[in-house]
């Protein structure tokens, strides 16, 4: 302990600053962050859209300890889960379809990771 306090004197800058540096969390940077956290959308958005990209949006699939019907309630042809709730459902696909074409984008967009490099890529172009 003497040993790291007396390494924080002897770095460039000031001692607190080194002990915030090192108490400070730190995390890997994602490459959907500036599409998530895009200053545009509304709070709310950027909300559900960060859950959706950690997998954790409160679907059925993800809610199995309740008793209730896991059927996505819209199509009621599978059960609601991320993947289904954003692709493999028809209504959604055909939503995702014609967001492409009024976005010009004609590369396949299978999933949410896919869907926010292609808008990363193409940010500077909306």
């Amino acid at each position: 302990m003497q040993q790291m306090l007396s390494s924080w004197h002897s770095r460039p800058g000031s001692f607190t600053a080194n002990a915030y540096h090192f108490f400070t969390y730190k995390v890997d940077h994602v490459q959907w962050a500036s599409v998530v956290w895009e200053q545009w959308f509304l709070p709310r958005h950027n909300f559900s859209l960060w859950l959706a990209m950690l997998g954790k949006l409160r679907t059925r699939d993800r809610l199995q300890f309740i008793s209730t019907d896991p059927l996505y309630p819209l199509c009621h042809n599978s059960s609601e889960s991320h993947a289904h709730l954003f692709f493999s459902c028809a209504w959604s696909s055909s939503l995702w379809g014609k967001a492409r074409y009024w976005l010009e984008f004609h590369s396949s967009m299978p999933t949410l990771n896919r869907v926010i490099r292609v808008l990363c890529n193409n940010k500077k172009g909306l």
